[in-house]
C-alpha cells in the first residue's frame, strides 16, 4: 500500500497534466479580464532569492564576527557560497559533459583544500594522513 501511495505521489510531481489549448486560451483570457500579463513572469524571483541569500550571509558573518565565532562559522560559509557559484556553472555546460565539469571543479577544489592544509600546518599534516600506519611503521622495524 505504501508503495503504491509513493508511487501515485512520484507520478503526481513528475508527470504534469498539459492543460487544452481550449484551457490555455481560457487562463489567457481571466488574466487578461484581471489586467495581468498572459503568462505568469517569474524573472524577479531569482534576484530577491539572491538578495535574501546575500543578506543572510552577511548577517551569519556579523553575527559570528561579533561572537568570536566567525573561525566555525567560516567553513559553511565558504562551502555555501562555493556551492552557489559552481552549480550554475555546471548547469550551463552541455548536458553531455555536466559530469566531467563538475568532477574537475570537485578536484580542483579538493586540491586547493590539500593546499591550504600544507600552507598551514606544513607537510608533516599530509604525511601523516598519506603515510603509513603506525602498526605498518611498527612491523617493519621488527624482525621475524
Amino acid at each position: 500500500m505504501v508503495r503504491g501511495l509513493l508511487f501515485v505521489v512520484y507520478v503526481r510531481f513528475t508527470m504534469r497534466w498539459r492543460e487544452s489549448p481550449a484551457e490555455a486560451r481560457q487562463r489567457r483570457f481571466c488574466r487578461y479580464q484581471l489586467g495581468l500579463p498572459p503568462e505568469t513572469v517569474y524573472h524577479h524571483v531569482w534576484e530577491g532569492a539572491a538578495a535574501i541569500a546575500a543578506l543572510s550571509l552577511v548577517l551569519v558573518a556579523v553575527t559570528a564576527w561579533q561572537l568570536d565565532h566567525f573561525a566555525t562559522v567560516a567553513p559553511a560559509m565558504v562551502s555555501a557560497i562555493l556551492l552557489t557559484v559552481l552549480t550554475p556553472t555546471v548547469l550551463f555546460a552541455r548536458r553531455r559533459y555536466r559530469h566531467v565539469l563538475a568532477g574537475a571543479l570537485t578536484l580542483a577544489v579538493l586540491f586547493v583544500l590539500l593546499a591550504a592544509v600544507v600552507q598551514r600546518y606544513g607537510s608533516t599534516a599530509v604525511e601523516l594522513v598519506v603515510g603509513p600506519t603506525p602498526s605498518a611503521i611498527a612491523d617493519a622495524v621488527t624482525r621475524r
